[in-house]
């Protein structure tokens, strides 16, 4: 081994190769960022588009049809569907994951800009957005005050909001419960009758008189002049001033025909802290800042901005989601370290030598350091794959070193001398050490690449163990027998009573052991046979083990969603949440709740949330599924409103839901969707297991319904374009100007007074001008009859769809998707197509591509060890070991009562690669033996009991660097925990059963062919 030779021989080289390792990574720490996720790019684009008035059916016919139909176009599109709603629609587009998500939005842009003339021409201008993960809310800040809304939501934006917006790494700030000044022009109706005046003759005149044109200049030779008309008046006195029309030479102002206010605009969304009214400040971070770090700017920001708020006025912080994240990083650091403690104690009891102990612990900081220099040159951050990545590589990374100070010490007590038991004992399992690693880096390389979103979450987490396991086959060449030169002693073990009393059972396990291992050569057949019954029993295991995407994870807070008819007002959502929130308060823990209606691009003012605080967890005798069901209970049915119940997702926005079952139904009829829907959500209360039932079909929306009688209206000269725009002014109010105050410019709204506009009587009596000049009422030209339509349309590959939604009580997503598939066999007709969306999708496409990464795994493990082993029978004996770990794997899963899920699986996989070392060791010092001329059976006997410590060793060391992960006790380690228990539980069998199998077979396998020498004597150095 050339490697540890130069290290042997210069030693300074070989330190300063490691430090210099070491150094690069202290520089990189400080530049890391810290986030709850990779930054991860999805292929999603969202187009938004506002039509003041309209109603469902006419935003799909108008708006969403026409832009579906272009961007439908656009290459790469994976899923298209939307949302239409009152005043607003949304197209919802998922691009192939190989789409550059940049370059998709940009072409969503062309094809929007492409149909605009094509839209109405009132629509307010299509926004096109791309859902970015790494741009999630980080905070929700609240201003309060006992002052008028207008002037809250005057200094949350003026002030709280213009001072966040300065710092680095904030992206945007939605309010939320702001109520903007607004100038109000209410028509009297019948003053317009008495002047003899329509709505659209009073807006014409404020747009008319209230102007500033720019007159542009006038050079008299030295000076230049600006010329500006200034006609926009001041204040909403000087605005009801303004001349309307003039009769018999008496100007008739608007004051004479309206009642002009200076309020706030309508109220379409709220928000309150704890029951004090309040305006949200929803903040979001750039992507790829550092979440932790733009958070604590914010919140000293915050801090700093106490004494420039209005005397009254507070603000402060509602939502804080980098407290989890921070706390969850800050508890996998505290995994990493007493993992490694655990670690080096396991190798201090087996080596009871504690120069030997310190050398191989070296490893451990060198390569996790060392491997922050790589994320940080990835640009990668902190987050959960890359710290789950180095905590479950902790005993992965210290393996080559133990392997290695394990064989010098067994040297050492032959006689040799400290160098030259370092430069054998380094040869003689060098080729052993390389294939092990290269094993483990073969696994993970299939992780980093796998298809699918889960491939993107987890490109960081495979990458970063396959360069700090490689990093930890640098060290154990390089600085472990350099180390072991110069500071092992010959001496193994010691004189304490403890020290005697662990080498007296590693010898009784060694006796015991290599009379099984005699026992089982003698009875092969019946070794296998036993095999193959373990592998058997595990596949049958499987049966009983969950199956779902994620685990419930404790992040110690919730939300309650809730929904009234259709129809229902803001004042009614209002005093309904207040209802929940006094229950919800009851329940012990609770320590904050912040409510939030209405708000964002739909703006649904019978929708809302209730985001709920609770205690830390060390502090409450409960988790916080337990807190969900316990306060669904409480609320209990609550109709005719919906009321769910539901975890804080991590992910959330680009047209995501938040409920765990989502099964879409589309087709062309909408009574047969719904219909179809409704069967299948009794089939799941029937069976029970479901909870939050419900569907995306929102029908009985109350309407009043204008048919205009053409010919009355032709006969009378009225255009229906006339009727249409006077009754969107008059019900839905229009902004006609603006008036300039304090800097400031604030619309002008012109509608009917509310008391004017609450009935289909009313509607009669408005007024509109013929093309003669003459007025003529409403109801003249239209009837008014009263009816109900969709309050929602959803489409998806431009169909009519409806979506049945529920969250799980007490059953796992794998037994739900098989359940609802198998109802939907029955309920739900042919001619209507089903599909899965949301974390079903999501969980069937991430369980194809884990499969596909545990084959390809496979696959080049048998490939790496075949090249290693210059054999294509020894890696076939070694990998046996891979079916004899599945029972372990998937009876830790069930005895721990957890499922078999993303996590889980990543720890199958992981397997492949930790499991083989056993038979790599045991095959490798076997074929080192026969190459001695030693006999077959003597040689698998005398390679069980000489590799039997370091394989011991090393599972130790393995478990012991998993088990905090295992334990589940730092934040978010409930998702974390299946994948440390696959892992504990695999290796604790495969450990077992490879020792006795292993040689078996080999045994088996070589009487087929002829022995030949399988690689160079221990004593010729092999190179590397």
């Amino acid at each position: 081994m050339k490697l540890a030779d130069v290290s042997i021989d210069r030693a300074v080289t070989a330190a300063v190769l490691n430090i210099a390792l070491i150094v690069l990574g202290v520089v990189a720490y400080p530049r890391i960022g810290v986030d709850l996720f990779p930054q991860v790019d999805l292929p999603v684009t969202t187009v938004t588009a506002v039509y003041p008035g309209a109603d469902p059916g006419v935003v799909e016919s108008k708006v969403i049809d026409k832009l579906e139909e272009a961007i439908n176009t656009v290459s790469g599109v994976d899923t298209l569907r939307s949302v239409s709603l009152e005043n607003v629609g949304q197209v919802i587009v998922q691009f192939e994951l190989e789409r550059d998500i940049d370059q998709a939005a940009q072409d969503v842009r062309d094809k929007v800009s492409s149909v605009l003339g094509e839209l109405p021409a009132d629509l307010e201008p299509p926004i096109v957005e791309k859902f970015d993960v790494g741009a999630a809310p980080i905070l929700t800040l609240v201003v309060a005050a006992d002052a008028p809304l207008r002037e809250v939501t005057r200094v949350a934006d003026d002030v709280v909001k213009a001072a966040m917006q300065s710092l680095s790494g904030v992206g945007s700030i939605d309010l939320v419960g702001g109520r903007e000044r607004e100038i109000h022009v209410e028509l009297l109706r019948d003053k317009l009758a008495w002047y003899h005046l329509t709505p659209e003759d009073v807006a014409r005149a404020i747009a008319a008189q209230n102007l500033e044109i720019p007159g542009g200049r006038i050079d008299t030779g030295l000076t230049e002049w600006s010329v500006k008309t200034k006609g926009e008046v001041g204040s909403a006195a000087a605005l009801a001033d303004l001349t309307v029309t003039t009769l018999g030479g008496v100007p008739t102002r608007l004051r004479d025909v309206a009642r002009v206010t200076d309020t706030e605009e309508e109220a379409r969304s709220s928000s309150n802290l704890d029951g004090r009214t309040a305006v949200s400040l929803v903040v979001r971070k750039q992507s790829g800042a550092n979440t932790v770090a733009v958070a604590h700017a914010v919140k000293d920001k915050l801090a700093a901005l106490a004494d420039r708020l209005p005397e009254g006025f507070t603000a402060e912080v509602a939502i804080d989601n980098s407290v989890f994240i921070e706390a969850s990083i800050n508890d996998v650091n505290f995994d990493l370290l007493f993992g490694a403690m655990l670690t080096v104690l396991i190798i201090l009891l087996f080596l009871r030598d504690w120069r030997a102990t310190l050398i191989a612990a070296v490893a451990l900081p060198t390569s996790v350091i060392a491997t922050l220099a790589f994320i940080q040159a990835m640009g990668f951050t902190f987050n959960n794959m890359t710290m789950l990545a180095l905590t479950l590589s902790v005993g992965i990374l210290i393996d080559d070193a133990i392997v290695v100070i394990e064989n010098i010490h067994r040297h050492l007590e032959m006689g040799k001398g400290v160098r030259q038991a370092a430069r054998e004992a380094t040869a003689e399992i060098g080729l052993a050490v390389m294939a092990i690693t290269a094993a483990i880096i073969a696994v993970f390389v299939p992780v980093a690449v796998m298809e699918g979103i889960i491939g993107r979450f987890f490109f960081q987490f495979g990458l970063t163990v396959s360069f700090a396991v490689a990093v930890s086959l640098l060290v154990s060449f390089t600085l472990t027998p350099m180390l072991s030169s110069r500071f092992l002693k010959s001496q193994h073990g010691g004189r304490f009573f403890v020290s005697r009393w662990i080498e007296a059972v590693l010898d009784g396990v060694e006796r015991a052991y290599t009379a099984t291992v005699r026992m089982a050569l003698r009875h092969r057949l019946l070794t296998v046979l036993a095999a193959i019954g373990v592998f058997a029993s595990s596949i049958y295991l499987l049966k009983f083990v969950d199956k779902e995407f994620l685990p419930p994870e404790d992040r110690g807070e919730l939300t309650v969603k809730f929904e009234l008819p259709a129809g229902a007002s803001l004042e009614a959502s209002q005093r309904f949440a207040a209802d929940l929130a006094r229950d919800i308060g009851r329940t012990p823990g609770v320590t904050s709740m912040l409510t939030s209606i209405g708000g964002g691009a739909q703006g649904q003012v019978n929708q809302g949330e209730i985001h709920v605080a609770l205690v830390e967890r060390h502090a409450r005798d409960y988790t916080t599924t337990q807190a969900i069901n316990h306060i669904r209970e409480q609320l209990g049915d609550r109709s005719p409103a919906l009321v769910a119940v539901e975890p804080v997702r991590a992910i959330s926005g680009g047209g995501n839901r938040g409920q765990e079952v989502q099964f879409d139904l589309r087709g062309g009829d909408f009574d047969q969707l719904n219909a179809a829907a409704t069967a299948l959500q009794d089939a799941m209360r029937e069976a029970g297991g479901y909870v939050d039932i419900d569907s995306t079909y929102r029908g009985g929306k109350p309407e009043l319904r204008l048919e205009i009688d053409r010919e009355r209206a032709a006969a009378l000269g009225v255009p229906v374009a006339t009727i249409a725009t006077t009754v969107r002014m008059l019900v839905a109010g229009e902004k006609v100007s603006e008036v300039p105050i304090d800097g400031e410019r604030y619309d002008v709204r012109v509608r009917l007074p509310e008391a004017q506009r609450g009935s289909a009587a009313d509607i009669d009596r408005i007024k509109v001008r013929a093309t003669t000049g003459q007025l003529v009422d409403l109801a003249n030209v239209v009837r008014v009859t009263e009816g109900v339509g969709p309050a929602q349309i959803e489409r998806a590959a431009r169909q009519r769809q409806v979506t049945v939604l529920a969250n799980l009580d007490g059953k796992t997503l794998g037994e739900a998707v098989g359940e609802i598939e198998g109802f939907a066999a029955k309920v739900v007709p042919a001619t209507i197509n089903t599909s899965w969306a949301g974390p079903a999708e999501t969980m069937k496409d991430s369980m194809k591509a884990m499969v596909t990464a545990l084959l390809l795994a496979i696959v080049l493990v048998y490939l790496i060890l075949a090249a290693q082993f210059e054999s294509f029978v020894h890696p076939f004996t070694i990998m046996l070991s891979l079916p004899l770990a599945l029972v372990g794997a998937f009876g830790g899963l069930w005895l721990a009562g957890m499922s078999l899920n993303i996590f889980s699986m990543i720890g199958l996989i992981m397997l492949i690669g930790l499991v083989t070392k056993n038979a790599v060791l045991l095959v490798d010092y076997t074929n080192v033996l026969r190459a001695e001329g030693r006999a077959l059976m003597d040689a698998l006997v005398e390679a069980g009991r000489v590799r039997l410590r370091p394989i011991l060793m090393t599972t130790a060391a393995m478990i012991g660097g998993m088990v905090p992960v295992a334990l589940a006790k730092s934040l978010g380690g409930e998702q974390r925990a299946p994948m440390a228990i696959a892992v504990i539980g695999g290796l604790l069998t495969s450990t077992v059963l490879t020792l006795v199998v292993v040689p078996v077979v080999y045994s088996l396998l070589s009487r087929r062919r002829r022995p030949a020498a399988q690689r160079a004597p221990a004593t010729e150095p092999a190179t590397a």
